[in-house]
């Protein structure tokens, strides 16, 4: 059963690692940062040009790269709403993992890491900024209107950006993402709207808390989605108790079910938003199904939506243009 299991993951971890060149539609730039030669994809929306233009930043999750987060049906969702939203979409690639160019992750602020391809000492947030600084040279990008999401390794990374640009973020959504815990982030210095979409049975990314991926805690330890949610309640200064409702089971088979919860009235007109996957495990909500082999690593994969219509309706409702100091007290666990 072990090597099973080891033979299962490896081929997640293939399926993961594809490199550049080989995602449709989806242009790609390299710039230096810090000395280091990044890539990142960049995709314009049909209409994008004639007007002050949104921008999304996805970031894909550990093990994977641009390209995969780009062919999967996450990011063709993202195509076809960058075509009807006239949005422009950022791709960045995170640092290549050692010995594995075709492998990346982010540094998502987890101080505890042990594994050396899980770890990294990369400026992300500063590569960011870059990224998002070139693609206001080439289009009319409207920044109080940009935006970032990722799964995992990427959620965790839009985590910290939140909190180390918040003055660059008008919203972000971490999906299957809990904060680190101990961590490296800086808090935030004002409020960003947050939608936080994570699965309760999920195996590499505890809803309660622990180590990510295995028991061993390799790859660190982070926080529960209840604390997540606490924190940016508080840097937020939304209300405490929250508007909950459950969404329509659309999909009775596929094991799981979604109640959200809102936090409204914060600072500037912030928010918490939580969309918990009750049975939900490592997987983007979405239409289309995972193979069975996949499932057995990461759990099951909820069909009641679709993750990147929830989260574009979310980010479509904010923009940066007040000033959002953040409430004293907030601090993550550290």
């Amino acid at each position: 059963m072990k090597l099973l299991k080891r033979t299962l993951i490896a081929a997640v971890l293939m399926v993961l690692s594809v490199g550049p060149g080989t995602a449709q539609d989806l242009n790609w730039e390299t710039i230096d940062h810090d000395g280091v030669e990044r890539g990142f994809g960049w995709y314009a929306g049909m209409g994008v040009g004639n007007e002050p233009t949104p921008v999304v930043l996805l970031l894909h999750g550990g093990g994977g790269s641009s390209n995969q987060l780009w062919n999967g049906d996450d990011g063709q969702a993202w195509r076809n709403l960058a075509d009807d939203h006239n949005l422009l979409l950022l791709v960045p690639q995170g640092r290549s993992d050692p010995g594995n160019a075709a492998s990346h992750h982010w540094n998502d602020c987890r101080s505890n890491i042990l594994e050396p391809s899980a770890a990294s000492s990369a400026d992300d947030v500063g590569f960011l900024r870059t990224v998002v600084d070139w693609a206001t040279q080439q289009w009319p990008v409207d920044l109080d209107r940009v935006f970032v999401t990722g799964p995992s390794n990427g959620g965790m990374m839009s985590y910290r950006i939140a909190m180390e640009a918040s003055n660059l973020v008008a919203a972000a959504a971490p999906i299957i993402a809990n904060l680190p815990d101990p961590s490296e982030c800086v808090d935030p210095t004002r409020a960003v709207p947050i939608l936080i979409m994570n699965g309760t049975e999920d195996p590499l990314m505890p809803w309660d808390g622990g180590c990510v991926a295995n028991a061993r805690c390799e790859r660190g330890t982070v926080g529960s989605t209840a604390e997540a949610v606490a924190f940016w309640v508080d840097v937020n200064a939304t209300v405490e108790d929250p508007i909950c409702s459950d969404l329509p089971d659309s999909d009775p088979n596929d094991g799981s079910t979604i109640s959200v919860c809102t936090y409204p009235n914060g600072t500037a007109g912030s928010e918490v938003v939580l969309y918990r996957i009750d049975g939900g495990g490592h997987a983007v909500p979405g239409p289309d199904p995972l193979p069975w082999w996949y499932r057995l690593i990461v759990g099951p994969k909820n069909h009641d939506i679709s993750a990147p219509d929830e989260i574009w309706a979310f980010f479509d409702r904010h923009r940066r243009s007040q000033p959002a100091p953040r409430q004293p007290g907030a601090r993550i666990g550290g």
